[in-house]
C-alpha cells in the first residue's frame, strides 16, 4: 500500500497516512474539480496575446545539479522566510514559523528515500498512452490539448510577468491549487540578472490560441506573489545555488478557483517510481496553445529536495507542476514543479514535507 505524507497540516505535527479524497473541498493540500460554472474575469486583467517570450528554464550544469543542501541549520531555516511583493509595490517579509523551522531541521540532510519505495502508476489517464519521451528528448510525442475548459485543464494556466528593468514581458505555465492559489516557479516571479522582482503577474486559465478570445474565462490579475527567501539570498552567481527554493506562489484578487476547480498537492514520503503528467505552455509551439506530456520518474533520480526525469518541456514550460494520478482516489497530486534543464534530463523541485508547509502558510 502507498504511503503518503499528508498534506492537510493542522497542527506543527505532520502525519503519514493514505491519501483518501478529502474531506473538506478548500483544504490546503486537496483537490477540486471546480463546480462546473461558467468563469470569466471582473478585475480587467490586460491581457495582450503575443507580447511575452517564454521565459527559458534555467541550465543546469553537472556541477550545479549535485550542488549540496544546506547543512547550516540558521541559513537552511531562514531560507524558508517568505519573501513577497503586493500588486501595490509593498515588499512582504514573514519569518518561518516553529513548525516549519522543526520540520527543516528535522529534514536537514535527510537520507533519499526514493529508492526504498515500490513502484507507483500514476499516468493521468485523460493524457492518454506513451507520451515519454524530449527539452525535447528523442521524437516530441508531446499532444496538444484541444479543450481546456474541462477540469484539470482549466485549472492549469500562462502566467505573464513583466520585466520593470526593460518592459518586456515573459511567460511561464502555472497551476491553481486552491481558490486564489496559484503555483509556479520562483525564477518566473523574481530575476536574479536584473535583481529585482518582475512585475504585472497575469494569470490566464485555460488559454487555448493566439488571440484574446481564445481565453474561455479570460485573464486574472494579482494581489501578491511570494518565493522562498532562500531563492533571493542565497544566490552565488549561478543558478544550482538556488535550485532548491525555486518555487513561487501567486494569490489572485479573484476566487477563480471554486468555478475552474484545482489540482492537490502533497509530500510522498515514500516517493519512488512513479509516472509523471506535465500540462503547460511550451514556447515551440503555437503560442496561447497548451500541451501535456508523461514519461517515468525512477527512484534513483528522486532526492530529497528534487527529481529529475525525460518528459519534454521547452522555453514556456517553467513553472508546470509535475503531477501524480491517485488511481485510488483519483485524484491528480502535485509532487514537484518544473524548474529547470541540462543535456540529460529535466529537474523538479520536490514537494516535500517542509515545502508543502511552507506553500499552506500562503493558501488562499
Amino acid at each position: 500500500m502507498t504511503k503518503l505524507t499528508n498534506a492537510i497540516i493542522a497542527s506543527a505535527l505532520l502525519s503519514t497516512a493514505m491519501w483518501t479524497a478529502p474531506v473538506f473541498a478548500a483544504d490546503p493540500g486537496s483537490a477540486s474539480t471546480g463546480n462546473g460554472e461558467s468563469m470569466r474575469d471582473v478585475t480587467s486583467g490586460d491581457y495582450k496575446p503575443g507580447r511575452a517570450k517564454p521565459i527559458a528554464p534555467p541550465q543546469l550544469t553537472d556541477e550545479d545539479s549535485r550542488a549540496a543542501p544546506l547543512a547550516d541549520e540558521a541559513t537552511a531555516v531562514k531560507s524558508y522566510g517568505i519573501v513577497g511583493l503586493s500588486a501595490d509595490g509593498k515588499e512582504i517579509k514573514i519569518e518561518p514559523s516553529e513548525a516549519l523551522r522543526n520540520l527543516i531541521i528535522k529534514e536537514l540532510n535527510a537520507p533519499a528515500n526514493g529508492k526504498d519505495a515500490g513502484p507507483r502508476k500514476t499516468e493521468d489517464p485523460d493524457l492518454g498512452e506513451g507520451e515519454a519521451g524530449r527539452q525535447v528528448f528523442g521524437p516530441d510525442d508531446r499532444e496538444q490539448v484541444k479543450n481546456t475548459k474541462t477540469y484539470p485543464f482549466s485549472a492549469i494556466g500562462y502566467l505573464e510577468a513583466k520585466s520593470p528593468k526593460t518592459g518586456s514581458f515573459g511567460s511561464c505555465s502555472a497551476t491553481l491549487i486552491g481558490p486564489r492559489t496559484v503555483l509556479t516557479a520562483a525564477h518566473c516571479l523574481y530575476s536574479h540578472e536584473d535583481k529585482d522582482w518582475l512585475s504585472d503577474y497575469l494569470f490566464v486559465p485555460g488559454l487555448n490560441g493566439s488571440t484574446a478570445d481564445d481565453a474561455p474565462f479570460g485573464a486574472f490579475t494579482f494581489e501578491s506573489a511570494y518565493v522562498l527567501q532562500g531563492f533571493i539570498d542565497n544566490y552565488q552567481g549561478y543558478y544550482g545555488s538556488v535550485l532548491l527554493w525555486d518555487l513561487g506562489i501567486v494569490t489572485l484578487k479573484q476566487d477563480v478557483g471554486t468555478n475552474l476547480g484545482w489540482l492537490g498537492y502533497a509530500n510522498y514520503d515514500d516517493l519512488g517510481d512513479f509516472t509523471a503528467n506535465l500540462v503547460g505552455y511550451p514556447g515551440d509551439k503555437p503560442m496561447g496553445t497548451m500541451w501535456k506530456a508523461s514519461c517515468e520518474v525512477h527512484a534513483e533520480n528522486i532526492a530529497p529536495e528534487y527529481f529529475q526525469y525525460d518528459c519534454d518541456t521547452f522555453p514556456g514550460s517553467s513553472g508546470s507542476s509535475v503531477y501524480a494520478y491517485d488511481t485510488n482516489s483519483k485524484q491528480r497530486i502535485i509532487t514537484g514543479v518544473n524548474v529547470a534543464e541540462s543535456p540529460d534530463a529535466n529537474t523538479a523541485v520536490r514537494l516535500n514535507a517542509a515545502n508543502v508547509q511552507w506553500i499552506n502558510s500562503l493558501y488562499k
